[in-house]
Protein backbone atom coordinates (compact mmCIF):
# COMPACT_ATOMS: atom_id res chain seq x y z
CA UNK A 1 0.00 0.00 0.00
CA UNK A 2 1.17 3.56 -0.88
CA UNK A 3 2.36 5.79 2.15
CA UNK A 4 -0.59 8.67 2.25
CA UNK A 5 0.87 12.00 0.59
CA UNK A 6 2.23 14.33 3.32
CA UNK A 7 0.09 17.78 3.03
CA UNK A 8 3.20 19.99 3.01
CA UNK A 9 7.08 19.31 2.63
CA UNK A 10 8.28 22.27 5.67
CA UNK A 11 6.69 23.64 8.34
CA UNK A 12 7.13 26.94 10.14
CA UNK A 13 6.13 29.61 12.49
CA UNK A 14 6.06 33.43 11.24
CA UNK A 15 5.02 36.01 14.22
CA UNK A 16 3.50 39.19 12.89
CA UNK A 17 4.86 42.00 15.46
CA UNK A 18 3.80 46.21 15.34
CA UNK A 19 2.56 49.03 17.07
CA UNK A 20 -1.51 48.39 17.37
CA UNK A 21 -3.61 49.87 14.26
CA UNK A 22 -0.84 49.07 11.61
CA UNK A 23 -2.76 46.79 10.00
CA UNK A 24 -1.43 43.64 11.20
CA UNK A 25 -4.58 41.24 11.36
CA UNK A 26 -6.31 42.88 8.48
CA UNK A 27 -2.77 41.26 6.46
CA UNK A 28 -3.26 38.18 7.88
CA UNK A 29 -7.34 37.67 6.88
CA UNK A 30 -6.39 39.26 3.13
CA UNK A 31 -3.90 36.72 3.18
CA UNK A 32 -5.30 33.52 4.49
CA UNK A 33 -8.79 33.82 3.44
CA UNK A 34 -8.55 36.81 0.94
CA UNK A 35 -11.00 39.30 2.36
CA UNK A 36 -10.78 42.40 4.62
CA UNK A 37 -13.02 43.08 7.75
CA UNK A 38 -15.26 46.39 7.22
CA UNK A 39 -14.79 47.06 11.21
CA UNK A 40 -11.28 45.31 12.44
CA UNK A 41 -11.16 45.10 16.25
CA UNK A 42 -7.63 44.94 18.40
CA UNK A 43 -6.18 41.71 18.95
CA UNK A 44 -6.28 40.40 22.59
CA UNK A 45 -3.27 38.58 23.11
CA UNK A 46 -2.46 36.39 20.32
CA UNK A 47 -4.41 34.59 17.28
CA UNK A 48 -3.41 32.19 14.81
CA UNK A 49 -3.79 31.01 11.48
CA UNK A 50 -2.45 28.65 9.22
CA UNK A 51 -1.25 29.17 5.63
CA UNK A 52 0.51 26.87 2.95
CA UNK A 53 2.05 27.91 -0.25
CA UNK A 54 3.66 25.82 -3.56
CA UNK A 55 6.99 27.16 -4.20
CA UNK A 56 7.40 26.00 -7.68
CA UNK A 57 10.41 26.33 -7.97
CA UNK A 58 11.26 23.32 -5.54
CA UNK A 59 8.45 21.78 -6.42
CA UNK A 60 7.47 21.84 -2.15
CA UNK A 61 4.80 22.89 -0.02
CA UNK A 62 5.28 25.26 2.78
CA UNK A 63 2.98 25.67 5.26
CA UNK A 64 3.75 28.16 7.82
CA UNK A 65 1.60 28.64 11.76
CA UNK A 66 1.48 32.54 11.67
CA UNK A 67 0.62 34.27 15.24
CA UNK A 68 -0.90 37.59 15.06
CA UNK A 69 0.35 39.56 18.28
CA UNK A 70 -1.44 42.38 20.02
CA UNK A 71 0.40 45.24 19.37
CA UNK A 72 -0.83 47.14 23.13
CA UNK A 73 1.98 47.32 25.96
CA UNK A 74 -0.40 45.16 28.28
CA UNK A 75 -0.58 41.87 26.92
CA UNK A 76 3.41 41.73 26.36
CA UNK A 77 4.01 39.23 29.01
CA UNK A 78 1.56 37.03 26.49
CA UNK A 79 2.69 37.99 23.16
CA UNK A 80 6.87 37.86 23.75
CA UNK A 81 6.21 34.19 25.48
CA UNK A 82 5.15 33.20 21.66
CA UNK A 83 7.98 34.65 19.86
CA UNK A 84 9.93 31.85 21.19
CA UNK A 85 10.83 28.96 18.10
CA UNK A 86 9.86 31.69 15.07
CA UNK A 87 11.81 31.26 11.89
CA UNK A 88 10.47 34.45 10.63
CA UNK A 89 8.80 37.42 11.72
CA UNK A 90 6.65 39.95 9.68
CA UNK A 91 7.23 43.83 11.56
CA UNK A 92 4.52 45.90 10.76
CA UNK A 93 4.28 49.88 10.21
CA UNK A 94 1.98 52.26 9.30
CA UNK A 95 3.25 54.09 6.20
CA UNK A 96 0.91 57.29 7.17
CA UNK A 97 2.06 56.81 10.98
CA UNK A 98 5.47 58.06 11.69
CA UNK A 99 4.88 57.14 15.22
CA UNK A 100 4.41 53.63 14.44
CA UNK A 101 7.59 53.72 12.13
CA UNK A 102 9.63 55.25 15.07
CA UNK A 103 8.74 52.58 17.28
CA UNK A 104 10.21 49.32 14.80
CA UNK A 105 13.35 49.67 16.37
CA UNK A 106 11.67 48.36 19.78
CA UNK A 107 9.81 45.72 17.83
CA UNK A 108 12.93 44.54 16.27
CA UNK A 109 14.96 44.38 19.56
CA UNK A 110 12.01 42.34 21.37
CA UNK A 111 11.71 39.93 18.54
CA UNK A 112 16.01 39.49 18.81
CA UNK A 113 15.83 39.07 22.22
CA UNK A 114 13.03 36.43 22.41
CA UNK A 115 14.16 34.06 19.18
CA UNK A 116 17.01 32.32 17.57
CA UNK A 117 19.39 34.57 15.97
CA UNK A 118 18.69 32.41 12.67
CA UNK A 119 14.92 34.22 12.39
CA UNK A 120 14.90 36.17 9.34
CA UNK A 121 12.42 39.67 9.91
CA UNK A 122 10.51 41.37 7.28
CA UNK A 123 9.81 45.17 7.84
CA UNK A 124 6.06 45.67 6.15
CA UNK A 125 5.44 49.18 5.37
CA UNK A 126 1.29 48.83 5.36
CA UNK A 127 -1.56 51.13 4.23
CA UNK A 128 0.12 51.26 0.86
CA UNK A 129 -3.62 52.34 -0.61
CA UNK A 130 -3.32 55.63 1.37
CA UNK A 131 -0.24 56.67 0.02
CA UNK A 132 -1.63 56.12 -3.87
CA UNK A 133 -4.25 58.23 -2.67
CA UNK A 134 -2.48 61.15 -1.66
CA UNK A 135 1.62 61.06 -1.63
CA UNK A 136 1.29 63.51 1.17
CA UNK A 137 0.20 60.40 3.76
CA UNK A 138 4.10 59.43 3.51
CA UNK A 139 5.49 60.16 6.70
CA UNK A 140 8.71 58.45 6.31
CA UNK A 141 11.36 59.21 3.48
CA UNK A 142 11.65 55.97 1.30
CA UNK A 143 15.66 56.27 1.89
CA UNK A 144 15.57 56.26 5.39
CA UNK A 145 13.87 53.15 5.29
CA UNK A 146 15.96 52.03 2.95
CA UNK A 147 18.91 53.07 5.39
CA UNK A 148 17.42 51.30 8.61
CA UNK A 149 16.51 47.74 6.51
CA UNK A 150 20.54 47.69 5.69
CA UNK A 151 21.43 48.35 8.59
CA UNK A 152 19.62 45.95 10.96
CA UNK A 153 19.54 43.23 8.12
CA UNK A 154 15.37 43.18 7.25
CA UNK A 155 14.01 42.96 4.06
CA UNK A 156 11.17 45.62 3.10
CA UNK A 157 8.16 45.26 1.45
CA UNK A 158 5.48 48.03 1.46
CA UNK A 159 1.45 46.64 0.88
CA UNK A 160 -1.84 47.16 1.57
CA UNK A 161 -3.80 44.74 3.17
CA UNK A 162 -7.26 47.09 2.20
CA UNK A 163 -6.57 46.04 -1.72
CA UNK A 164 -4.14 43.05 -0.76
CA UNK A 165 -1.37 44.54 -3.10
CA UNK A 166 1.94 42.78 -2.24
CA UNK A 167 0.36 40.77 0.67
CA UNK A 168 0.87 37.44 -1.05
CA UNK A 169 4.13 38.34 -2.78
CA UNK A 170 5.45 39.84 0.47
CA UNK A 171 4.74 36.50 2.60
CA UNK A 172 6.17 34.22 -0.15
CA UNK A 173 9.66 36.28 -0.13
CA UNK A 174 10.02 35.59 3.51
CA UNK A 175 9.77 32.12 3.17
CA UNK A 176 12.29 31.90 0.31
CA UNK A 177 14.22 34.52 2.64
CA UNK A 178 13.52 32.10 5.66
CA UNK A 179 14.42 28.71 3.44
CA UNK A 180 17.59 30.65 2.87
CA UNK A 181 18.87 31.50 5.63
CA UNK A 182 19.50 27.66 6.62
CA UNK A 183 22.29 28.39 4.16
CA UNK A 184 23.97 31.53 5.82
CA UNK A 185 25.09 32.25 9.53
CA UNK A 186 22.87 34.06 11.75
CA UNK A 187 21.58 36.74 9.84
CA UNK A 188 20.23 38.83 12.67
CA UNK A 189 23.40 38.11 14.85
CA UNK A 190 25.01 41.56 16.09
CA UNK A 191 28.63 39.73 15.87
CA UNK A 192 27.95 38.37 12.19
CA UNK A 193 28.37 40.31 8.84
CA UNK A 194 28.23 37.55 6.33
CA UNK A 195 24.50 38.21 5.56
CA UNK A 196 23.45 40.49 2.61
CA UNK A 197 20.22 41.85 3.42
CA UNK A 198 17.76 41.83 0.72
CA UNK A 199 15.42 44.77 -0.21
CA UNK A 200 12.15 44.14 -2.01
CA UNK A 201 9.93 46.83 -2.57
CA UNK A 202 7.76 48.62 -5.21
CA UNK A 203 9.23 51.76 -4.35
CA UNK A 204 9.59 52.59 -7.77
CA UNK A 205 6.19 52.39 -8.57
CA UNK A 206 5.47 54.68 -5.26
CA UNK A 207 7.56 57.45 -6.67
CA UNK A 208 6.11 57.07 -10.01
CA UNK A 209 2.24 58.58 -8.02
CA UNK A 210 4.67 61.25 -7.16
CA UNK A 211 8.45 62.37 -6.91
CA UNK A 212 9.52 62.37 -3.51
CA UNK A 213 10.30 64.97 -0.88
CA UNK A 214 10.59 65.76 2.21
CA UNK A 215 7.41 66.46 2.62
CA UNK A 216 5.97 64.10 6.16
CA UNK A 217 2.18 64.39 6.30
CA UNK A 218 1.51 66.78 4.29
CA UNK A 219 3.40 69.47 6.81
CA UNK A 220 6.84 70.51 5.86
Amino acid sequence: MDEPIKPYDELYKIILVGDSSVGKTSYLIRLTKNVIKKQSQPTIGVEYAAQSILLPEEGKIVKSVIWDTAGAEKYKAITTAHYRKSEGALLFYDLSDKNSFDNVLNWRQEIIQYTEDSIVIMLVGNKLDLIQENFSNRCVAVNEVKQICSKYNMIYYETSAKEGTNVKESFEQLIRNEKSSNHQDYPNSEHKSSYQPIIQSNFEQSIQIKKQSDTCCGTQ
